[in-house]
């Protein structure tokens, strides 16, 4: 495993409680099964954009959410070294739709 993969997972580890998510989750348009649409929020500059691609799992949550850059600004959680919030998924981990 890659070395920034593994301080990735290290960085997650230690930050369960979320106080500075840059990108986040401003409204969910819509959600079939566990691919879902929602309106993306930086808060860094507040630009909002969509986002036509979720998926509704530990994995999106927890590493493709604060890698995500902002159109506008650039910048993402991982970036600025935000902590990340343990979002809460719609179906539980493990469960086959």
């Amino acid at each position: 495993m890659p070395i920034t993969q593994q301080l990735l997972k290290k960085t997650i580890a230690k930050h369960t409680t979320l106080k500075n998510r840059k990108m986040k989750i401003k409204k969910l348009v819509s959600q079939h099964r566990r691919d879902f649409t929602a309106l993306m929020e930086c808060e860094f500059c507040g630009h909002q954009e969509m986002n036509h691609s979720g998926y509704d799992d530990r994995y999106y949550h927890d590493n493709v959410i604060p890698n995500m850059k902002c159109g506008k600004c650039g910048e993402s959680t991982i970036s600025k070294g935000g902590e990340i919030e343990r979002t809460a998924t719609h179906y539980p981990e493990g469960y086959q739709i």
